[in-house]
């Protein structure tokens, strides 16, 4: 089938979870420090703008890998609502490291869980160009040529997600700068890469 449709609901459940992720924010009660109150939150401030970041960049590939798509196969369109499956979780578990980041006792398995939806996510990311390496017959023919590329760039993010897991089971704020670090890498690094146009039919 064509891929229209397939968009739409990976555009729709990508705004969702954006959104979503604001309601990790607090809003403090009856307050008479404000200001202060509001700056001990900043666990909550630096998870939301991680978790943000990371999946607005899974929504550009995203977008740019489909437009290299000329029709679905049952395949890749279950593949794809994996790879929605994780992203609209991805507020339950910043919400979770926010509020546990400095609980000493806890944070550790906060974090760990953060980081196995994040390397989910990204591995389901992956699983998609593999299955487009294997069926060569969705891809337009200007994107074959770049699949085994795609294929190593997309497999950093659930590297990067394994070891902050492993790492977060030793030090979870070590593991939150890591988490932070793979946000901005991916954001900077995109950047640096030329989306092509649907008239184009391919991707990086």
């Amino acid at each position: 089938m064509r891929t229209e449709r397939l968009q739409t609901l990976a555009d729709g459940i990508f705004a969702i979870a954006l959104t979503l992720l604001v309601l990790s924010l607090p809003v403090p009660k009856g307050s008479h420090r404000l200001a202060r109150d509001l700056l001990e939150q900043w666990p909550f401030y630096a998870a939301y703008v991680i978790s943000f970041v990371t999946i607005a960049i899974v929504w550009i590939n995203h977008h740019a890998l489909m437009d290299g798509v000329a029709r679905a196969d049952r395949t890749l369109m279950e593949l794809t609502l994996l790879l929605l499956l994780f992203v609209a979780l991805v507020p339950w578990p910043t919400g979770l490291l926010a509020e546990y980041l400095r609980d000493g006792s806890q944070n550790s398995a906060a974090a760990v869980a953060y980081g196995i939806v994040m390397m989910l996510m990204a591995g389901s990311f992956t699983s998609i160009w593999l299955w487009l390496a294997r069926a060569e017959d969705l891809a337009h023919p200007e994107l074959r040529p770049r699949i085994p590329v795609a294929i190593r760039r997309s497999a950093v993010g659930p590297t990067i997600y394994a070891v902050g897991t492993l790492l977060a089971l030793l030090s979870a704020p070590a593991a939150f700068a890591l988490f932070a670090a793979a946000a901005g890498y991916f954001a900077l690094s995109g950047r640096t890469v030329r989306l092509p146009t649907a008239t184009e039919g391919a991707t990086t």
